[in-house]
């Protein structure tokens, strides 16, 4: 593996730890405050503590996984067609990013049947590591 190679998977990691902890802080506020949650989890004999450490730790090994795919994704797309643009060293990935994350929230929205606060949040939050931090990460060096 050359040095760029792993540089952008690296850059992926970092992107995707990152999206993690700040989407757990959304995540695990939503559960607390969701009287739904605090119910389900007292009726079937789970703690919420515990339903808290499983959802942590899914979302870090959830968005560690796709910070990676897009690591990889970065690397072809800055030996294709490089070029800066949108405030990131490829213009091109950003936007890519940026449509796949409206992309994915307005069929959540569609299919929750309306667009919560913890959704757009957590949206957010992956389009600026994926769209942005991963990119200037990646070119860091």
């Amino acid at each position: 593996m050359d040095g760029a190679t792993g540089q952008a998977l690296l850059a992926g990691f970092i992107a995707g730890a990152g999206a993690a902890l700040a989407s757990s802080a959304v995540v695990l506020r939503a559960l607390v405050r969701s009287e739904r949650w605090r119910r389900r989890a007292a009726g079937g004999g789970r703690p919420l503590p515990l339903v808290g450490a499983l959802v942590a730790n899914g979302l870090l090994l959830g968005w560690t996984a796709t910070g990676l795919v897009l690591g990889a994704a970065y690397l072809r797309a800055e030996s294709e067609r490089p070029g800066a643009g949108l405030g990131s060293p490829n213009g091109l990935f950003t936007l890519s990013v940026l449509v796949a994350v409206g992309s994915l929230l307005g069929l959540a929205a569609i299919i929750r049947g309306r667009l919560s606060s913890p959704m757009a949040q957590t949206a957010a939050i992956a389009a600026a590591a994926f769209g942005w931090a991963l990119p200037l990460l990646a070119a860091s060096g």
